[in-house]
């Protein structure tokens, strides 16, 4: 099991990882918030940005959901901890982030996994 230390408001807290099930159920609340953020951009290649109609529809599509970005990554951050609850009012919007990318370590663990291939490829002979 891995653990990450992260710092709120000033305070070190140590949050551990879930296990694979846990893991598995907080990734499918993460994904509904990418999947509507998704949506919204569905399109937006395709918007005359000269036309101020369809400019200002794409604009609301978005702004809900990056104005209220922070605060996702708080109920995230909460829902993946529970005893962060009580502190993540008191800490800073860039240590929440700073703690919310921790997090997403623990729950895509693939970080060891590529620096084991980073090593394996260095050790393979240079043609």
């Amino acid at each position: 099991m891995r653990q990450v230390t992260v710092l709120l408001n000033g305070t070190e807290y140590t949050i551990q990882e879930m296990r694979s099930r846990d893991n598995r159920q907080w990734r499918a609340e993460l994904e509904k918030h990418f999947d509507e953020l998704a949506r919204a951009l569905d399109g937006a290649d395709a918007v005359d940005v000269t036309d101020g109609q369809a400019l200002g529809n794409l604009v609301r599509g978005l702004s809900g959901k990056l104005l209220r970005s922070v605060d996702i990554i708080c109920n995230l951050l909460v829902a993946y901890d529970g005893k962060l609850k009580s502190v993540v009012d008191d800490a800073y919007d860039s240590e929440i982030l700073n703690a919310f990318t921790a997090v997403l370590g623990l729950a895509y663990p693939f970080g060891g996994l590529l620096d084991q291939l980073k090593r394996i490829g260095s050790q393979l002979p240079r043609t």
